[in-house]
């Protein structure tokens, strides 16, 4: 099964660098520029990994994590890797004693980037699907929403005809 990353960082550049590297290495990446918009998509989805920049618009990344932490859904123990600009001792301390699993200054080598991530994910559980709503039925990547007649995998929809939706459901 294709682990699923999120990474928010406010430079666009580095997002779409990011999500074409990891990408190509296997993984399903979705990125997003500030924690607005992290928020919204963890409402969503649930994810194996957050790549987590410090200095974004809305919300530094230690108070993210700090956020993530002291939450009580599935994302607080979501693993998180800081890789952001600011790699002083007393950051790197900052950012791990907020939460963080792992810290990685910027610029970085991709492949220690892919090292670490894959070093993380072995210790991590595969992360849950997004909660259920009311008249949905989940196995594996599918979603079958019971009310709408409807099927998504991964959250992308599926087309069904009338004796599939019957068969499935």
């Amino acid at each position: 099964m294709q682990r699923k990353i999120i990474v928010v960082d406010d430079d666009t550049k580095l997002r779409t660098l990011l999500t074409r590297y990891l990408t190509d290495q296997g993984f399903a990446v979705k990125a997003v520029g500030d924690a607005e918009m992290l928020d919204r998509a963890l409402l969503r989805d649930r994810f194996d990994l957050l790549v987590l920049d410090l200095m974004l618009p809305d919300e530094d990344g230690v108070s993210i994590c700090k956020r993530l932490r002291a939450g009580n859904d599935i994302s607080n123990r979501m693993p998180i890797l800081m890789l952001t600009a600011r790699g002083a001792d007393e950051e790197r301390i900052k950012g791990l004693n907020a939460g963080a699993d792992d810290y990685l200054p910027k610029p970085f080598n991709p492949r220690e980037l892919l090292a670490r991530i894959e070093a993380i994910l072995r210790r991590a559980p595969p992360a849950s699907p997004a909660p259920l709503g009311q008249g949905e039925v989940c196995f594996g990547p599918n979603r079958l929403n019971l009310a709408t007649r409807s099927l998504t995998r991964d959250g992308v929809a599926v087309p069904l005809t009338s004796q599939e939706f019957a068969l499935l459901k």
